[in-house]
């Protein structure tokens, strides 16, 4: 899921060496995430360093079974997260989706200060926020 908007995205994509018009920010977000994982020795986060923007994106990697998601600082996208009934991490721009998923376990996602939040976690493992 991506919302919003990257400023810099024709940049982005040139220092990732992802081209072809069909590339927007989700996808770019995507290919950048992937590329940095399996590349290493950088992190995944790695990819928050250079976005310019108001957005929200959430990531869930079948590969490592974990969710990777960030918040502008700006303020301009809303995100939610909280857990359900069974302990999964539900997350969603739609507060009531959350309230309905999650009772009284949820919370906005923080907004990225100085800069950005991110949260990565395993599926099925404790999470902590």
């Amino acid at each position: 899921m991506f919302l919003g908007r990257l400023n810099n995205l024709c940049t982005l994509n040139r220092q990732y060496g992802l081209s072809g018009k069909n590339s927007n920010e989700a996808m770019f977000v995507i290919e950048a995430y992937r590329t940095l994982r399996d590349r290493g020795p950088y992190p995944a986060d790695q990819v928050l360093r250079g976005l310019e923007g108001s957005f929200a994106f959430v990531v869930y990697d079948t590969q490592t079974s974990s969710v990777f998601s960030a918040l502008s600082s700006d303020g301009g996208k809303s995100l939610y997260w909280g857990i359900s009934g069974d302990g999964s991490v539900v997350m969603s721009d739609d507060i009531q989706i959350i309230k309905q998923g999650c009772a009284k376990s949820f919370a906005p996602f923080p907004n990225g200060k100085p800069k950005l939040k991110f949260f990565i976690s395993p599926i099925k493992k404790e999470t902590y926020f």
